[in-house]
Order: C-alpha cells, then structure tokens, then sequence
C-alpha cells in the first residue's frame, strides 16, 4: 500500500479539534474538567494547534483505575484535553487504517462492532467442521513500541505524524518500550491495525477463506487438517510481532460449541455463555437493590435494566430471559405479557400508565 502524506495539517485544522471536542464529550459534559475546556475552547483549540504544529504538545498523565468485566482489567484514561487529541488523530489517519484492513477484521471499525461479528461467525458455524480459537495473552501491555513505529512509517510518510505518534507512545508503557493504554481510543486503533500483518497472512498464504478477528480474539473455521497446520505457523507469527497465543488457543469439533466473545455458538443455536448470565443476573438484583433504596428513578430504572438485556437478546435464550425476568420486577422492561393484555385494557382501558422507552 503507498504510504501517505498530507495528514498532519488536518489534524491542527480547528474544524477537526472542534468536530473532536465534540465526541470526546459525548456523556461527559457535566465533568468539570470538561464544562471547563468547552467554555474557553478558541483558547484551548488555539494553544493545541500551535503546540501540535510546533512539535511541542505533551501528552499528559493517565488517570489509572481498574474495573472487573468480566476479568480484572486496568484502565488508563487521558485527560480530557489529550483526549481531544486522540480524537483528532483518530478522525483523521482512522480512515487510512481501514483502506488497509480486511473485511474479516472487526472491532473500531463502523458496521463491524461485537454482534456483527458474532453473525458472520453463526453464519459459518451452519456449515459445522472444526474450529480453531486463539486469544493473544495480555495483548495491549505486549504491543511492541519499535515494531509498531515501523509499521506506521510503512503507512504514513509525513516527519510529523510520525513524531506525534511517537510522542503518543512514549506517554504510556507496560514495560519498557512495551505496551498501550487501555482506555484511549488510538490504543483500539493501533492495536487493530498492529495486527493486520497476521490478517494478511491467513488470507494470502494459508488460504482460510472462513476467518475473522475481533481485536486480539481470533477464529478460524474449516477442516481439521488445515487447521492443524495453520496452528503451528501462527504461533511463529504472533511471535515475530512479540505476542503470545494465551494457553496454545482451543481447537474442537463445531458441534461441541464455540465460545466466542461472551457467547457460545453452535451450528444451530447460540447461548449467552455461563459468566454473562451470572453477570446480568448479578447486575439485575444490583439495580432492583437500588431502586428499592431510593437511589435510582423509575425512568433510569427502566433504561438500565433494557440495557443489560440489550446484548443478550442476541443469544438464542428466550426462555432464560423470561424466567429471569419472572422473578424481578423487571418484567414490564421485556414488553407486555400477551396472556393478560386483554384483561388490563377492560379493567383499565385508558387509565393504563405509559412506560417510557
């Protein structure tokens, strides 16, 4: 692919800090740090412009917390003025890094989120045969700094963008020279596109027309046979990019199920997997506990509750739902019982409350 130049200015643009600004306060604007950079922002957007510009803009200190979802994950969030800028860099070289990803590959990418993923695969599980699951082992604190600034001047030629990305690496490391921040939108980025060289290669060398990545979360699907070989050379693979496959990855018959980004997919179903029914019924008690004690209104009740069965409904677990739901007071979020429709209306006819979507 030929490099690319001409980026650097379209990122110091004041439409692109402005558009940036923006989508970094989405669900943020009552943050002080935030309600105080959007009142002062021609001074705040002038002063990143000429420090970008002049190659002095310092990437701040993160902010460290850890959060347990299902593992235990540390999180490092930039403050909200690098944030702009990481917003800003996205907006701009994002498009560069999609003309060179695969179709198969899915995360950051717009269309290509969790559930489409998880429908191409359903769609390949029809066909059953074997599977072959890798998970690279800690792959944001493994990203190799050195080996990914080569892969961003293969794709950028601009002394500048370069430089800001080297700044962008500096300001965070596991290890030394190793590692990217869980938290920051670039890291979700770079990682995606610090893992194109193994895309590339299962598609052109090992001829696996039925494989997909979700971030660091790899599937392959054919015979046994192929995936046997395929196996023992991605190993090589990953290790020439200092990655690790986390416990020699999982090899089985399609019939057995597929675990696979919080489900488990067979060729005629799929289920919401044993930690993500503990977890939505642990968060569902959370919440009644909640409103019980006053903490939380009706409206934000209803919502929250909507949102935790957002993402199981994509599972094939109706009957589970309903019966979860049965013992809750969360029935009502699930929509009208059928069976006693009829009665409420001539009971109540017009008097019936409206719940809020």
């Amino acid at each position: 692919m030929k490099r690319i130049g001409g980026l650097f200015d379209a990122i110091c643009d004041r439409r692109t800090l402005a558009l940036a600004a923006w989508r970094a306060a989405q669900g943020k604007r009552e943050r002080p740090e935030v309600r105080q950079f959007l009142d002062r922002f021609d001074a705040e957007a002038d002063q990143i412009g000429h420090a970008l510009r002049d190659g002095k803009f310092c990437f701040g200190s993160y902010r460290t917390f850890a959060i347990r979802d299902p593992k235990c994950r540390t999180i490092h969030a930039p403050p909200f003025r690098d944030r702009v800028v990481h917003h800003a860099i996205v907006a701009v070289t994002g498009p560069v890094f999609e003309r060179g990803a695969i179709a198969q590959s899915y995360a950051c990418r717009k269309g290509r989120g969790q559930h489409a993923a998880l429908a191409r695969a359903r769609q390949w599980m029809r066909r059953g045969d074997w599977f072959l699951k890798l998970d690279v082992a800690k792959f944001y604190d493994s990203v190799d700094h050195e080996i990914l600034r080569l892969q961003l001047a293969r794709r950028f030629r601009e002394r500048r963008l370069l430089d800001l990305f080297d700044h962008l690496l500096v300001s965070h490391f596991h290890s030394l020279g190793k590692g990217l921040p869980i938290g920051a939108l670039t890291s979700q980025y770079l990682g995606n596109f610090y893992l194109d060289p193994v895309d590339h290669w299962v598609n052109q060398t090992c001829h696996v027309s039925r494989y997909l990545r979700y971030m660091d979360d790899m599937l392959l699907l054919a015979d046994r046979d192929t995936l046997a070989a395929v196996h023992g050379r991605i190993g090589a693979m990953l290790d020439g990019l200092g990655l690790a496959i986390k416990q020699g990855g999982v090899m089985n018959r399609c019939e057995t199920g597929v675990p696979y980004l919080g489900f488990v997919l067979y060729p005629d179903r799929v289920r919401l997997n044993r930690a993500g029914r503990k977890r939505l019924r642990r968060r569902l008690k959370g919440l009644e506990r909640a409103s019980e004690a006053g903490r939380i209104g009706e409206a934000e009740l209803q919502a929250r509750a909507e949102a935790l069965f957002a993402h199981a409904r994509f599972g094939d677990d109706l009957a589970w739902r309903r019966m979860v739901t049965g013992f809750s007071r969360f029935r009502e979020t699930q929509g009208p019982d059928p069976r006693f429709a009829g009665r409420l209306v001539e009971q109540y006819c017009d008097q019936l409350p409206l719940l809020q979507p």
